[in-house]
């Protein structure tokens, strides 16, 4: 996610999305009676009989409802037309839904932002420019070194391999583990927690069994995961971030760090270090007894919530928004959506 600017006069921030993450963001801070307004398409009839025609046009709505489908990559925020341009092709007051996908521009007009409303748009940018994971598409002459941000991708230099047919078995082996060992060091060096090694072929599986068998993985200490693409080209890249797997390692890794919240959380039942339900989260704020909230994004548009997280920001508490639809979320849920530790 880009900040375009943040209009603190009028409370508008003025975001562009970069990721399917970024639409999840902004279903988390986008309640019922915030403005939004995009670009748009409105279908127009010049008569009522008329079956229309799409229309480009920028609509500014009072939101009523938000909607994410993942499976579209797609954000629905629905509501009534407060403003918007052409003019002829708009009814006030009507009802439109704002289908927001990656690469859109919006602006999010609020009465008050909240920081920890701040911190998750804050949270979503950084996100999108450090490196989430690394990415090696190598065969038995080149490896092509990137990284995957937020953002997009970030192609390094080649590694290669040097390797021929005329050379004997001993050169060819001596050859072969000096550009593993390449690739290697190179993947110690990534600033990223995970690693993908992929590309066409066995090289990618010699490779492995030559880390695990001289125990360089374990001496990396990062997490590496092994994918099969067509080539080892830019293409090849393209093509493994387009497919599930990739998204399903980073939903994995947020997860694991919520899993590690949730289980702090239940430890601390047993002590009575922690607290679950509103009542008892407000009342552990008001006595400076949390050093951690975890809420579900579910309840964010809720009053005594956004009451109690307001009372944690002003007591410097750290605040954790849990995906719902999750499992540490489901679990959250059981507790009453909002806990403390």
């Amino acid at each position: 996610m880009k900040i375009i600017k943040f209009y603190e006069s009028s409370g508008t921030l003025k975001v562009k999305l970069d990721t399917v993450e970024d639409l999840w963001c902004i279903e988390r801070i986008v309640f019922k009676g915030d403005m939004v307004k995009s670009e748009s398409k409105r279908r127009f009839r010049s008569v009522d009989t008329d079956a229309g025609e799409l229309k480009d046009v920028v609509i500014k709505i009072a939101v009523e409802g938000t909607e994410l489908d993942k499976a579209a990559m797609r954000l629905r925020i629905s509501g009534k037309i407060l403003e918007g341009k052409p003019m002829e092709y708009i009814r006030l007051n009507s009802y439109h839904t704002l289908n927001i996908s990656v690469e859109d521009i919006i602006e999010i007009t609020k009465e008050e932002w909240p920081d920890y409303i701040v911190q998750v748009v804050k949270n979503s940018v950084k996100d999108s420019k450090k490196p989430r994971l690394g990415i090696i598409a190598m065969d038995d002459e080149k490896a092509l070194l990137a990284y995957l941000h937020g953002s997009g991708i970030q192609f390094e230099n080649e590694i290669y391999s040097h390797l021929s047919k005329r050379m004997s078995q001993k050169e060819f082996t001596e050859q072969q583990n000096k550009y593993f060992n390449q690739i290697l060091d190179f993947a110690g060096r990534m600033p990223v927690e995970i690693i993908v090694i992929a590309g066409p072929g066995f090289t990618k599986d010699d490779i492995k069994k030559y880390a695990e068998a001289n125990g360089i993985l374990k001496k990396i200490g990062k997490r590496f995961f092994f994918f099969k693409t067509s080539n080892n080209e830019r293409s090849g890249i393209y093509e493994l971030i387009r497919g599930k797997e990739i998204e399903e390692i980073l939903e994995g890794d947020r997860m694991r760090e919520e899993f590690a919240l949730m289980a702090e959380f239940l430890e601390g039942l047993e002590s009575g270090r922690s607290k679950s339900g509103i009542n008892a989260v407000i009342d552990a704020i008001n006595n400076y007894d949390a050093d951690r909230v975890l809420v579900n994004d579910s309840v964010l548009a809720d009053e005594v919530i956004k009451n109690a997280l307001s009372k944690a920001e002003a007591a410097r508490i750290k605040i954790n928004i849990i995906n719902s639809d999750d499992e540490v979320g489901m679990q959250l849920h059981s507790f009453g959506d909002i806990a403390c530790l």
